[in-house]
């Protein structure tokens, strides 16, 4: 390979010295993962900021499609998906350079793996493979992003020192090198013959075969581990497959995901963590800590793994929590780093944790039922025109062109009886007239429940039928195809319904503070509320005086989504766990009046006590309940 000059602006391998070279001269580097999209935009400078403390050199992130074109052909690049502003702030301000990983796929428990959910509309026959439906959504795609990317490179003078293509390939079932040579081929016509590519595997010898490809930079990932044996056997495995390259782990795990339901987390202690780094640093290898800062899946972009959906939080036990604060973690990896004779990037002064607050408990009031969402709806308060169609057969989620979310289906029965719906994803609540039924499950660990008998059919074919439909994430490891919605005919003792009208809801909620607010402040509550009716859109005031971070304690309420000012904070779902609070930044918060809104689906429980109001409390620390 030929060498650049020295000091120009370069970043490739020296292949006689099995060394990166960044403008000429030698480089490795420390960096952490820590994603734009989870993170709110006022609060990227503190959170990079902590990253370089560390003395770190580098950070890491994927880039999601999914969220940067969640309807197709329409891109967004602002705001919080700025991520060309989020890597010029950290290499400007802060001497962090990039490492980009552009997918198209990405996994990083993101909601369908990043992929764009309208792509099951396409008829792609194998997602992430040389077929040609979906490779020509990817170059349509790249030609949107990459002319984005190659500014940022270190070439044209940018902090963007590499490009990874695909995300553990070898893990998935194609193994399609075709379809590795295309994202090769077609990365390099829009960046550049000269632009370092890799990609990353798990350490195994039929992962990397099936993940790499000519031409393209092989590394490889790992967790911490006390054995320096297995740590050597993973990077003599990486050098089978790239033996004049330098050393690199590009995910060492700190820490690790959960998923709703879980009962137990297993994590390396800190001195595993540093004992690995430290046998890793002394091969002379480069390491990136997947997630140095992990942050929080605000919304519905939570992926799911097939057991189970993740939890809202992306804390991750990471060494900087989701809030931005320094943890134990974090003090022994900088330590450590501190202590590194020949790392040219020293730590700097710890900067403090963000101030936390303890509002207290409000008063939620019960705004209306669930199932009123869909007469909302029909009035057109809450949701765009369009957003309800009528139909013959239930339509999916990706057929309405509603990705993410909820969807409420309502049609008009005959007869009462055994009702089933055999293709569904994922959790359907069964309303007959306004009642609360049962719940209906895809899969949930061990549960999966198709079907629900029903009584009280009373009105001579005026029966109504309502059912509120939740996407709780697509799969994102490694199952591909997973729409969401009613995807079958939906039976009552065996005959089909016909005609059916769905509609998206939106949340939050458009247009509807001011009606919100009016109900939250209603002294009097219907004298119904607690004996039958606990499901449904809650809404109360928090009065805040100096916004801060805090955590809503959604301990005693059921399963659902909660809003803040407009602000999707992600789903709650205490009654499962481990998750019980929702971190609330304190940009999301403003002083003076704050408009709470919780969408119950399950129904409150010990939340629910008083004669008028249930309670929802603001506290100042997370709250995640594990076995110990």
């Amino acid at each position: 390979m030929i060498l650049n000059f020295k000091n120009s602006p370069s970043f490739l391998i020296d292949e006689p010295n099995r060394q990166f070279l960044l403008d000429g001269l030698p480089f490795r580097y420390i960096s952490g993962s820590i994603h734009y999209f989870r993170i709110p935009r006022e609060r990227w400078d503190e959170r990079l900021q902590k990253v370089r403390a560390l003395g770190f050199n580098a950070i890491q992130y994927y880039i999601p499609w999914n969220t940067h074109e969640l309807e197709e052909g329409i891109h967004d690049f602002s705001g919080i998906l700025d991520f060309a502003e989020f890597s010029s702030l950290a290499f400007h301000k802060y001497n962090l350079w990039t490492i980009l990983r552009i997918g198209p796929y990405i996994c990083g428990e993101w909601e369908n793996g990043g992929l764009p959910a309208w792509l099951l509309t396409k008829n792609v026959t194998k997602q992430r493979s040389s077929d040609p439906v979906f490779t020509r959504e990817v170059e349509k795609w790249f030609e949107t992003l990459l002319p984005r990317v190659k500014p940022l490179l270190r070439k044209n003078g940018g902090p963007i020192l590499m490009l990874q293509i695909e995300n553990e390939y070898g893990s998935y079932d194609a193994c399609d090198k075709q379809y590795l040579r295309f994202l090769r081929d077609l990365t390099r016509a829009h960046v550049g013959d000269d632009v370092l590519l890799f990609t990353t595997d798990g350490s195994a010898e039929n992962l990397l075969k099936c993940g790499t490809v000519e031409g393209v930079f092989p590394t490889i990932d790992f967790g911490p581990t006390d054995n320096t044996k297995d740590i050597q056997s993973n990077f003599d495995l990486q050098r089978k497959f790239a033996p004049n390259a330098p050393l690199v782990n590009s995910e060492y795990y700190p820490g690790w995901l959960v998923l709703w339901g879980q009962k137990r987390q297993d994590l390396p202690s800190p001195q595993t963590i540093i004992n690995g780094a430290q046998f890793i640093y002394s091969l002379g290898a480069s390491i990136n800590f997947y997630m140095i800062h992990g942050g929080t899946n605000f919304g519905f972009w939570n992926g799911a793994e097939v057991e189970a959906p993740c939890i809202t939080s992306y804390d991750y036990d990471a060494p900087i929590s989701e809030a931005g604060d320094v943890t134990t973690k974090y003090l022994e990896i900088r330590k450590w780093v501190k202590g590194l004779k020949d790392w040219s990037t020293p730590p700097q002064d710890v900067p403090g944790n963000s101030p936390k607050a303890r509002f207290g408990k409000i008063k939620m009031r019960l705004a209306h039922s669930a199932e009123k969402l869909n007469s909302f709806i029909d009035m057109g308060e809450f949701s765009d025109p369009g957003d309800c169609v009528d139909s013959e057969k239930p339509m999916s989620f990706e057929a309405l062109k509603h990705p993410l979310g909820l969807v409420a289906y309502q049609a008009k029965i005959s007869t009462c009886g055994n009702l089933t719906i055999p293709s569904f994803g994922d959790f359907i609540y069964v309303y007959l007239n306004g009642k609360y039924i049962d719940t209906l499950t895809r899969r949930y660990y061990n549960v999966s429940s198709h079907s629900v008998m029903l009584d009280g059919c009373q009105n001579e074919g005026e029966d109504r039928l309502f059912l509120l439909v939740e996407n709780q994430g697509r799969k994102t490891f490694e199952t591909i195809n997973d729409p969401k919605g009613i995807l079958s005919e939906v039976y009552i003792n065996n005959a089909p319904i016909h005609f059916w009208t769905q509609c998206g809801i939106k949340l939050p909620l458009q247009n509807a503070d001011n009606f919100y607010l009016r109900k939250a402040k209603k002294i009097t509550q219907r004298k119904k509320f607690l004996s039958n009716q606990k499901q449904g859109v809650f809404v109360g005031v928090l009065p805040v005086e100096a916004p801060a971070d805090t955590w809503l304690d959604t301990t005693g309420w059921g399963k659902g989504v909660a809003v803040i000012n407009g602000r999707n904070l992600g789903r709650y779902w205490p009654t499962e766990g481990p998750q019980m609070t929702l971190y609330v930044p304190r940009e999301f918060l403003k002083i003076g009046e704050n408009l709470v809104m919780m969408v119950e689906l399950e129904g409150a429980g010990d939340a629910c006590t008083s004669t008028n109001a249930c309670v929802a409390d603001f506290i100042d620390h997370p709250v995640f309940h594990f076995e110990q």
